[in-house]
């Protein structure tokens, strides 16, 4: 797939992808008479060519075809981002994003700003937007309900990473302008009892920035959670220093890699707890559910006998998930114990295998579960992240792509 800017010669199959994009997709959000006055059977009931050279019109080309289309405006307005019905969840979106951020960044906005349908808001959400209102708008004699979402760039225009915005290529992959070395990023969680975690902050901050390392670093009374992006040395050098805590020697990390370095800034923040479920004497130190490694979830999750339950945030699910999983729909974790209560209150004995990015999640919900006398609760050592590290992908049970919380938005 190539992501380049419009042309001339594309404003008819443009014309079509929108038509077509709010016909067959959009519906399911919207009503007949909705849709059809946004989407008129007129193809050209605007002037598609002059629309796309006034913007920062970008195209996602599959082998010839037109696959998407999104636009950006001088001022930050996102306008026009459609991904073809047939290739909805293959990273079309993701690509036609990347490259409106890195056209922003190169025009120095500090803001985007964008109208989402309902159908897109999760997209949105999900690459760091946040809702200023909803709102109705007229649309040829008919109401359609849509949100006001914005993100800001403040973060990436004041970093020293600008190879973030000049990096990108036609091929729409990012590469890195300053080294030849892939980043290496590690993701990690360790639950301990860590009474003086206010005190260990500034040490690891100078630590960090002293091997130059980006990233998220979460500290609580209840453990460590982080994921940290550098060189080799860094990285290394990162894990050996906390794992000289004896608190912290048995913490396991896994490993990916990118061209680019994920992260602008480092950021050490104090949490009242790594992962907000707000039920107190919750202590994953002292009980979870039963660990199962990746090589053996293919076989507990093909059994009808268990229930598969995904515990990610919604627009986390939207990217890809295990086959025949349920998805809680949570918009945020701490509204688990809703969900187990209202949906789960008559399985006491079913048996229940859970998953999440890197495991984090699994270990306080299964700590929960437990908590409220179920008896078999099974989840994915690892998470998503080292299943995908280690399954084949010939063998593999998970369909789409993994949403991570960095500028990689997602990995495959």
């Amino acid at each position: 797939m190539i992501i380049r800017l419009f042309q001339k010669q594309d404003s008819d199959r443009i014309a079509k992808l929108f038509h077509d994009t709010v016909r067959e997709v959009n519906i399911r959000d919207y009503s007949l008479a909705q849709v059809r006055a946004w989407a008129p059977d007129d193809l050209n009931f605007c002037d598609w060519e002059a629309e796309c050279l006034d913007t920062f019109t970008y195209v996602a080309e599959e082998k010839g075809e037109i696959v998407g289309f999104a636009q950006l405006e001088a001022n930050g307005h996102i306008d026009c981002f459609f991904c073809h019905k047939s290739y909805q969840r293959c990273g079309v979106g993701t690509r036609l994003y990347r490259a409106i951020e890195a056209k922003a960044l190169e025009l120095g906005l500090e803001i985007l700003f964008v109208e989402v349908s309902i159908t897109a808001r999760a997209f949105f959400k999900s690459r760091g937007f946040s809702l200023v209102k909803e709102q109705q708008v007229s649309c040829r004699g008919e109401k359609l309900t849509n949100f006001v979402m914005e993100k800001s760039l403040k973060g990436y225009l004041s970093a020293d990473l600008q190879n973030y915005q000049s990096g990108y290529k036609s091929d729409s992959k990012l590469v890195s302008q300053s080294t030849s070395q892939s980043v290496v990023v590690a993701t990690f969680y360790h639950f301990a009892s860590l009474e003086n975690y206010q005190e260990m902050r500034p040490a690891i901050i100078e630590f960090c920035d002293r091997h130059q390392l980006k990233g998220v670093i979460l500290l609580a009374q209840e453990g460590i959670n982080s994921t940290i992006a550098g060189t080799r040395n860094g990285i290394d050098a990162l894990l050996h220093y906390l794992r000289n805590d004896p608190r912290l020697q048995n913490l396991e990390h896994k490993e990916s890699y990118c061209e680019v370095m994920p992260y602008a800034t480092l950021k050490v923040k104090l949490r009242q707890e790594l992962i907000k479920l707000g039920v107190s004497g919750i202590d994953p130190s002292k009980e979870v559910g039963i660990y199962v490694e990746p090589k053996d979830w293919n076989d507990l999750i093909s059994d009808p006998e268990v229930l598969v339950i995904d515990t990610r945030n919604v627009y986390e699910v939207e990217f890809g998930t295990f086959k025949g999983a349920v998805n809680p729909n949570l918009d945020f974790f701490h509204e688990f114990p809703d969900y187990v209560q209202n949906q789960l209150g008559d399985r006491q004995h079913t048996k229940v295998a859970m998953f999440c990015t890197g495991g984090i999640r699994c270990e306080k919900a299964s700590a929960y579960m437990l908590s409220q006398g179920f008896k078999e609760v099974y989840h994915l050592k690892g998470g998503i992240l080292k299943y995908l590290a280690e399954v084949p992908p010939a063998e593999s049970l998970w369909h789409g792509e993994c949403f991570v919380f960095d500028d990689r938005i997602a990995v495959i």
